[in-house]
């Protein structure tokens, strides 16, 4: 009886390592065809984005040179470790129908330019490049930007000139890294909201579209030096926009503005301000505290007069005038000793003072 149980109980020890031999191997198997699948499954994303790239003529990586000091890389490198290091990638003009979504595992890109091309779309797997700092998509045919650009937390430059926006995605102001925002020659009417929380903003391109307001919290980004809302369908300015202390370039030509904001006057580091073609029928006396500015383009506006405090800006260099309904200038013009050109009306009574002005060819007759 102990005999048998003893070679039952070592049949029993036999079975039992038997089994976890056997399992240890089915798991090593597993492993190993797993890590297979993967590699097979990258290798096939990049080889469906070499056909892509082949199909569309895009060259292997290489250099252009433009200029006597100006060099960029373009094209898709054809190697597999070239590939997957890359941190800038330029397909500018390679009349472009569609960005594939494998473009969207390249993760080490910083840079992605695709300029000049025919998008319609961009892949929402773009979330997928948390390393990218500036993404340019201006020239394409885009109607809509997809939400997931929202979470490229490192990106500091975005350009989307010449598309058909209609509208940015409403949570923009996700992208807390941004600091240059270009939307210039689209069809948005209005801008989100969120835009405003965009704290690291230092210029925002809006030009070229159909602007009819701009968010009324727009003083929150304070560290804006530069506002070009030129070319919209603007009537009236934020009174925030008096907030906007680092601000150092104000374009707001060709809208229907009738008049500018008492706030302007808080505007210390502006130095240029263009508000030509507009329906301005006077100026703020404020505008006079604005010590830094040195350029004032107010042509083709509705002015009959201008405020006695234009004399206090010691800084300014360019003041244009023309076609407005200017009947005198302010004899206060003869304390800018910085002015180096002065157009104005033929009709406009030149008082005595500003003699000096005349015969130095500083004041010009359009």
């Amino acid at each position: 009886m102990t005999s048998r149980s003893r070679s039952i109980v070592v049949r029993q020890e036999t079975t039992y390592v038997a089994l976890n031999r056997t399992h240890a191997l089915m798991s090593i198997t597993d492993k190993i065809l797993s890590s297979s699948l993967v590699l097979h499954t990258n290798d096939d994303w990049i080889a469906r984005l070499w056909d892509w790239a082949d199909e569309n003529k895009i060259h292997d990586l290489h250099v252009v040179q433009k200029g006597f000091n100006k060099r960029y890389t373009r094209g898709i490198p054809r190697d597999k470790e070239s590939l997957l290091n890359l941190e800038e990638l330029n397909l500018y003009k390679y009349n472009l129908t569609y960005l594939p979504k494998e473009i969207c595992n390249l993760t080490n890109l910083k840079k992605l330019h695709l300029y000049k091309n025919r998008l319609r779309f961009i892949p929402k797997e773009i979330a997928n490049l948390q390393n990218l700092t500036e993404l340019s998509l201006s020239k394409n045919n885009l109607s809509k930007l997809p939400d997931e650009i929202c979470k490229l937390s490192n990106l500091e430059v975005l350009s989307t000139l010449g598309n058909c926006l209609i509208e940015l995605p409403k949570n923009i102001g996700r992208l807390k890294s941004l600091k240059k925002l270009n939307v210039l020659g689209n069809r948005l009417t209005s801008l989100p909201e969120s835009l405003t929380k965009l704290s690291s903003l230092e210029s925002l391109s809006l030009f070229d579209n159909r602007l009819e307001t701009l968010p009324t919290n727009i003083g929150d980004l304070k560290n804006l030096t530069e506002l070009l809302v030129n070319n919209n369908y603007l009537e009236v300015l934020p009174e925030s926009v008096g907030e906007l202390k680092e601000l150092e370039y104000l374009w707001l030509y060709d809208n229907r503005l009738t008049q500018l904001p008492k706030s302007i006057g808080k505007l210390k580091k502006l130095t240029d301000l263009w508000v030509y073609n507009n329906k301005l029928a006077n100026l703020p006396k404020e505008i006079g505290v604005m010590e830094s500015l040195k350029e004032l383009w107010i042509s083709n506006n509705c002015l009959i007069t201008l405020p006695n405090s234009i004399g206090n800006l010691k800084n300014l260099t360019e003041v244009n005038l023309s076609n407005n309904e200017l009947k005198n200038l302010p004899s206060e013009l003869a304390q800018l000793d910085q002015l180096t050109w002065l157009e104005v009306d033929k009709a406009v009574n030149i008082p005595n003072e500003l003699d000096t002005l005349v015969h130095s060819n500083v004041i010009n007759f359009s």
